[in-house]
């Protein structure tokens, strides 16, 4: 891999759920002795493999693999934990002279490694208020207050995660900036990002979507679900997921299982939105259709390209 002074190379393979990058990331990483690090929020947890879609062990028996399931569905694991993290993973990939390669989903997480994350802390007193609000109004007025004091952050944010809502009024409360100009601590200075987002036609990631859903169902996304909450309760950070969540109305049978179905589609499909319209404001990153001739080849010469520069 070629080398800039004091600089290092990390690739990027983002984009919504579904549309590919498991399999552009594993094809990389076999041509450019790449390891792959995980850069989704709920790949992070253990013992959610299939609602999550997390590699299958062939997958990584293929190349190395990174930070996926390893934190417990009850812990509260922040972009900060995961910058942490994914800082040290990296050095290690560089130390073995390899390509470290982020994928995944979640812009946030890519942020917090890419550009750092803000400098504001914690204000537990006004969190405990918050939570206290959250509990007594529902998540829908929470959004709202989001929304009148910070427009943008409600735009690219996942809304249907209360902790992301909760945590980005704090931080607009606590520092009377917007959440999006938090100023940024860079854990990894030495780095030279290099982000991909792969993506699909609409149509197409939606039946990409319905495909992957019914096949979670199959596999046993139920019994998965079941063992999360039988070891860590219904209140585990793990459970707020989509694909998770809409459960707990089903398993206390106020929807039937035809409308669970329904509610995961829909919420997967209404995030994968979310997860492009984030990336599509990040300016000069390019986007690449796998669905076009040649992606593959695409996608070669462009990582070829910046390691080479």
């Amino acid at each position: 891999m070629a080398e800039k002074a004091s600089s290092y190379p990390v690739l990027a393979v983002l984009g919504p759920t579904a549309s590919g990058k498991t399999s552009a990331a594993l094809k990389i990483a076999k041509e450019f002795n790449g390891v792959i690090i995980n850069c989704d929020s709920r790949q992070i947890y253990e013992g959610m493999i299939i609602g999550t879609a997390s590699p299958s062990d062939e997958e990584k028996q293929q190349v190395e693999h990174k930070l996926f399931n390893f934190v417990s569905p009850n812990i509260q694991f922040n972009a900060s934990d995961y910058a942490t993290l994914s800082a040290q993973a990296i050095r290690e990939v560089w130390q073995k002279k390899q390509l470290p390669i982020l994928v995944g989903g979640t812009g946030f997480y890519y942020s917090a490694i890419s550009e750092g994350l803000g400098e504001a802390g914690s204000d537990p007193a006004l969190s405990e208020k918050l939570q206290k609000e959250l509990e007594e109004n529902g998540l829908s007025y929470m959004v709202s207050k989001l929304q009148k004091i910070d427009p943008e952050a409600a735009e690219t944010i996942d809304i249907n995660n209360s902790r992301r809502v909760l945590r980005a009024i704090e931080v607009v409360t606590s520092t009377g900036r917007p959440f999006s100009q938090n100023k940024p601590k860079q854990l990894l200075p030495e780095a030279e990002f290099c982000p991909i987002v792969v993506t699909q036609p609409r149509q197409e990631l939606h039946k990409r979507i319905e495909l992957r859903i019914n096949q979670m169902f199959k596999e046993g996304l139920e019994r998965e679900v079941k063992h999360i909450i039988d070891n860590y309760g219904r209140d585990a950070a793990a459970v707020s997921s989509i694909g998770y969540r809409e459960w707990l109305d089903y398993f206390d049978k106020k929807v039937s299982f035809e409308e669970l179905k329904n509610l995961i589609l829909v919420h997967t499909r209404q995030y994968a939105k979310r997860q492009e319209t984030w990336f599509r404001k990040k300016p000069g990153v390019p986007f690449i259709d796998l669905k076009i001739k040649d992606s593959e080849k695409i996608i070669s010469e462009k990582v070829a390209f910046f390691l080479k520069n």
